[in-house]
């Protein structure tokens, strides 16, 4: 009956270079640890991550209904919290010391039929079988690359010597949602979304948004905004430890800009040709 009782252990769902997350389900909480870059500060992390919910939580008595889901956020654990560390520790791998950590909301991963979905048309097809029967690959958000096409054209997934396929933080370009028939009225909707919540960044909470995640995931227990080839799914705000104060003058809005060019192509690039950077511009 004892073992039966055992607490569950945790499973590494991601990494960075800010540290490690760990989750013991797909629902539930999860667990950030401060074990990346000596660079990256979890502490501003959380603390960056809970000013944002602050601000978008007060957003709806202004008349403003932000369609962004960002994970709740809840505590912040220090090496030196004995109490929680001998209800915890055991669950992390052997050899594993108190850390940093921040106590959140998991994002839930997309299920079965979008992976095999992702799979069947992006991965090497000597992979497949793996990819599928991987724990790992279980755990499948999607990064939303809005500013970027894939330099190679599609070609049939022919052998390579240098093979590597992952459904963690999958990077999703342009060229695939139009490959995949996403319509286009919902990337023009993912490019006002990803615009509504920078101007929310940079004129409410007064952060500069530096080094953000945009990803495509299952919502939070509700209607999705979006139900389309990738089935039903939200849009999240991830990752918050490199985020700065910024000013309301032209210092600030040079710091604003400096930060979307050094981001990952989330948001779309400036091309008046472009109906995604037209859609980004206006709501903006």
């Amino acid at each position: 009956m004892k073992e039966q009782n055992k607490p569950s252990r945790y499973r590494r769902i991601g990494a960075g270079a800010c540290g490690t997350v760990w989750a013991p389900s797909e629902r539930g909480p999860a667990y950030k640890r401060e074990d990346g870059g000596l660079a990256r500060s979890l502490r501003n992390d959380y603390e960056k991550h809970q000013r944002i919910l602050h601000s978008l939580n007060n957003l709806p008595r202004s008349g403003i209904q932000p369609r962004i889901s960002v994970p709740r956020c809840y505590t912040f654990i220090q090496p030196t919290d004995e109490s929680w560390w001998a209800e915890h520790i055991s669950r992390f791998p052997e050899g594993y010391s108190p850390s940093n950590v921040i106590h959140s909301q998991r994002v839930a991963p997309f299920p079965k039929a979008t992976r095999e979905r992702l799979v069947a048309e992006y991965c090497p097809s000597d992979l497949v079988a793996g990819i599928l029967a991987s724990e790992m690959n279980e755990d499948c958000l999607v990064r939303l690359y809005l500013g970027r096409r894939r330099t190679q054209v599609h070609q049939p997934r022919r052998g390579s010597r240098f093979k590597a396929f992952s459904l963690r933080n999958y990077p999703l370009h342009v060229d695939q949602m139009e490959e995949l028939g996403i319509p286009a009225q919902d990337m023009r909707g993912y490019a006002e979304v990803m615009a509504e919540t920078l101007a929310i960044m940079h004129w409410v909470v007064q952060v500069d948004a530096n080094d953000v995640e945009f990803v495509l995931a299952p919502p939070d227990g509700e209607k999705g905004e979006w139900d389309n080839e990738l089935g039903e799914h939200a849009m999240w705000m991830l990752d918050f430890d490199l985020c700065r104060d910024m000013s309301i003058d032209k210092a600030g809005v040079e710091q604003a800009v400096v930060a979307f060019w050094k981001n990952d192509p989330f948001y779309p690039r400036p091309d008046e040709e472009s109906f995604l950077w037209q859609a980004f511009r206006e709501k903006y």
